[in-house]
């Protein structure tokens, strides 16, 4: 605001100079002399008769006659010639008055017709609307796009919108008629997505899903979508991928930041629901410190065989009920040290377990001695074990070794 208003004064008072100098000055009206002019005529009026008398147009006498009344009127118009140069003459009134009345009008004009609220801190920072004024617009916009419904980036306006303001069924529809839009881009996806989820209780459904596994697909380490997937998992219960997903994001973010809380409590959150209960910043005991070494000396970083279902318990597993396959630290905590999830229909199925699939960075398989590889056939989904559940397992196993033959025999009591 300041500095506009040096800005005009300075520009005004540049208007001013321009217009008051020729006012201040001092002015010299020197008109030209009457006799001077008359003497000039004159002599032309006596030499024109000269010419006249010597080609015989006018004769002596009318020559005469003529020549004493040039002289007559030249004798007259020097008495009466008393014009003298005008007196030096200064405007300051004037330009005193220009100097008051101009910046003054200047300043009315400006805020007759200008914008001084424009100027001030207050409003350049903005009001937000109120809740009443925001209804208003959104209302608008919808009426615009009804008269106008192939306009697609005004129905995706419109469904952001609707889904600031916790109008989820309505937001859903104005998405579905933006069309291709939707899918131009992964952060239009994610919105989807995200709408998805908060219509359904945390779970990502239908068109959705699809979009989200895109992204994905696309940019695996695109932090949005890969919190999204684990929330997702997190309330279908299947804690060992969401565990998978939020460490992905908690790798992205630094440490010292309000996500990296988040994610480090959503974690632990996690880890308790499994029944594993390790805080998050304290480092898991190891089950063997003098096998370790040797351990990793050989590379032994993954495990593999093949699982499958007694066939004594079928009977008792639905084809699209979930397979979690574990392997975690034969002694000491019971930490997932890497976990793959399938299905019943899937069996018999070989596996492989790596280091890859680790939860935590400080836990996995190559950071034990021995090993227990577990199996267990959820009949909820659940990664916590449950009554009913089916389950096997074999101990102790090496990290390193291959073609395990783990069997599901037992019901879980």
């Amino acid at each position: 605001m300041t500095a506009f208003w040096i800005a005009a004064g300075l520009l005004t008072a540049f208007a001013l100079a321009i217009i008051c100098w020729p006012l201040l000055r001092q002015r010299h009206t020197a008109s030209t002399s009457r006799k001077a002019l008359n003497t000039a005529i004159y002599r032309d009026q006596m030499a024109e008769l000269d010419r006249d008398l010597v080609s015989g147009t006018v004769s002596r006498d009318d020559h005469a006659i003529a020549r004493e009344e040039l002289e007559r009127r030249v004798l007259e118009d020097v008495a009466d010639d008393g014009a003298t140069p005008s007196a030096a003459r200064r405007l300051p009134r004037t330009a005193l008055a220009l100097g008051i009345t101009l910046p003054a009008a200047a300043v009315a004009l400006y805020f007759v017709l200008g914008n001084p609220a424009a100027m001030d801190p207050t409003a350049q920072k903005g009001v937000a609307p109120t809740a009443a004024e925001v209804e208003k617009m959104v209302g608008t916009l919808a009426e615009k796009l009804e008269q106008n419904p192939d306009n697609l980036q005004g129905w995706v306006m419109l469904g952001r919108s609707y889904k600031v303001m916790g109008r989820f069924d309505e937001a859903a529809r104005a998405f579905e008629k933006a069309g291709s839009a939707m899918e131009s881009e992964p952060e239009l996806m994610l919105e989807v997505a995200e709408l998805s989820a908060e219509q359904n209780q945390g779970k990502v459904e239908g068109k959705g899903l699809i979009l989200l596994k895109q992204v994905l697909k696309d940019q695996p380490d695109n932090p949005q979508a890969l919190v999204l997937a684990g929330t997702d998992a997190y309330f279908r219960q299947n804690y060992p991928d969401a565990a998978r997903y939020w460490e992905r994001v908690l790798a992205q973010v630094p440490p010292d930041s309000e996500d990296a809380r988040n994610l480090t409590a959503g974690l632990e959150k996690i880890r308790s629901l499994m029944g594993q209960g390790q805080p998050a910043a304290k480092p898991a005991p190891k089950a063997d410190t003098t096998a370790q070494p040797e351990a990793r000396a050989t590379g032994a970083t993954s495990v593999s065989g093949r699982v499958s279902l007694a066939p004594a318990l079928k009977g008792q597993a639905g084809p699209d009920d979930t397979v979690y396959i574990f392997a975690r630290p034969a002694d000491g905590p019971r930490m997932p040290l890497a976990v793959l999830r399938v299905k019943v229909s899937d069996l018999p199925k070989d596996f492989s377990l790596d280091d890859s699939m680790a939860m935590r960075p400080d836990l996995k398989i190559s950071s034990a001695a021995t090993l227990r590889i577990e199996a267990r056939v959820s009949k909820t989904g659940d990664a916590i074990a449950k009554p009913g559940d089916l389950s096997g397992e074999l101990t102790p196993v090496k990290p390193g070794a291959t073609k395990l033959q783990l069997v599901i025999d037992k019901v879980v009591q």
